[in-house]
């Protein structure tokens, strides 16, 4: 059984009249009778009285028709929701993220772009670190994800990185600390602080990259604490354990008695990159793509600029 069969019956079966139905489908008698002849042939019964003066449904030509609507009705939902999907407007996007990179405006605003102008889109958000995604994309667990990573940072051969942002390390202290009270700071002069860092392991190349920062500076860091979560590091330095170079996004973490310092090193600075399966056709991260890129633009010009060091006060409760 033909499709176009299907429809040429429903047709008839809704006029019961051959030269009507023939015009709403834009042709002439011969074919569609040809066509109600075949799929009778095919069936094995007359769906059709036909007399010079009407045409009346057969008892199974009633029972096609009452099932041939919902099968058409069934395809051409299908063939909408596939072409949805080819062109990125249906389907599911699996989109990882750092910790980090979820406290910038610019996170939030892109999934929420998304999501409103792409209802269909089942949109599914990983928190992992970025050497993790970039395994998950290779392993096709995810479809995208924004991660954080050095400047010139340089992907796998089948990985496509898009540059969105530039994100300034700055310098988190605890309230007592000496260098609370100033307004920037240069890298060298932290050369003899105790320093609470990401270990090697976690991230792509952000502790590579902050030791060559040192180094290009004549000093090696001394690291006395490790923590793998961006609130945990920012925690232990409100304990007096030691400062952190981390990125301006964790100013957003509400941890009380932090106090983040600019540096005035231009080369201190980590990058936002959407990353990708080179090659690959997928619509929906297509259009994830090109809608990052246009919002990125004007996000740098406000939001990406850099402020005067901020102090995250302790709450204080009023007496009764």
């Amino acid at each position: 059984m033909k499709l176009n069969q299907l429809r040429y019956f429903v047709l008839l079966a809704d006029e019961l009249h051959f030269r009507r139905a023939a015009e709403r489908l834009g042709i002439t008698q011969a074919p569609l009778s040809l066509a109600i002849q075949e799929l009778e042939r095919e069936l094995g019964g007359q769906l059709f009285h036909r007399t010079r003066r009407k045409v009346a449904l057969t008892e199974i030509g009633l029972l096609l028709r009452d099932n041939a609507h919902s099968i058409l009705a069934k395809i051409d939902r299908t063939v909408d929701d596939i072409r949805k999907m080819l062109d990125g407007e249906a389907g599911e996007l699996r989109i990882g993220f750092t910790a980090a990179s979820s406290l910038l405006s610019f996170f939030p605003s892109l999934v929420h772009a998304f999501r409103t102008k792409y209802p269909e889109v089942r949109i599914i958000l990983e928190d992992m670190p970025s050497t993790s995604q970039i395994t998950a994309l290779q392993a096709r667990e995810l479809d995208a994800g924004i991660i954080r990573a050095p400047p010139r940072f340089k992907p796998p051969a089948d990985i496509t990185a898009t540059r969105l942002l530039t994100d300034p390390l700055v310098v988190a202290v605890d309230p007592t600390h000496h260098l609370h009270t100033r307004r920037e700071i240069s890298l060298a002069e932290l050369r003899n602080e105790r320093f609470v860092f990401y270990p090697h392991s976690y991230g792509i190349g952000i502790y590579d990259y902050f030791i060559q920062l040192c180094g290009k500076r004549s000093f090696v860091p001394t690291i006395v604490q490790e923590a793998r979560e961006a609130s945990t590091i920012i925690g232990l330095v409100a304990t007096g354990l030691g400062i952190a170079v981390v990125p301006s996004s964790l100013r957003y973490i509400g941890i009380p008695n932090i106090v983040y310092v600019p540096l005035a090193d231009a080369d201190a600075t980590t990058e936002l990159l959407l990353v990708y399966r080179a090659g690959e056709a997928n619509s929906r991260v297509a259009n994830l793509s090109q809608m990052a890129r246009a919002k990125a633009l004007p996000w740098k010009d406000s939001d990406q600029k850099q402020r005067p060091a901020v102090q995250a006060k302790p709450k204080t409760r009023r007496k009764a």
